[in-house]
């Protein structure tokens, strides 16, 4: 896991995906907005790690190996200290936004991918309060 060590003025987001450039990119866009960024490859670490990293916000890709994005989110959910943090999930696939195991997991929002920077913005900061 990846943590920033920069004052943070906005709030911390815990960014989850097996694709490194695709963190990249989050990471890229939410750093010039002054958030801090934690990253996590590996969904099961993140699920181990996540209280002591109290994010604002948990961007969640759907399709990792180990453990299913929506699996996950079911996980955060289930632990009473994880139920208000927004879960903004990440999808390749505009269907599986519709799909029953998506809308039942427990996320706040959606996005696909690829996402525009300035939407992925707006929804953070909605959710971030910030």
């Amino acid at each position: 896991m990846t943590q920033e060590k920069t004052v943070n003025k906005k709030g911390r987001i815990l960014i989850i995906d097996d694709q490194p450039f695709m963190i990249k990119l989050i990471q890229y866009n939410l750093k010039k907005e002054g958030y801090i960024t934690i990253t996590e490859t590996d969904g099961l670490k993140a699920y181990n790690e996540i209280e002591k990293i109290n994010p604002d916000l948990i961007i969640l890709d759907i399709r990792m190996p180990k453990i299913s994005g929506t699996e996950l989110c079911r996980k955060f959910r289930a632990k009473d200290s994880l139920k208000e943090i927004p879960i903004l999930f990440l999808t390749g696939q505009i269907a599986e936004k519709d799909s029953p195991a998506l809308q039942n997991s427990g996320a706040t929002d959606f996005m696909t991918k690829p996402f525009s920077p300035a939407e992925l913005i707006a929804k953070v900061n909605h959710y971030t309060g910030k």
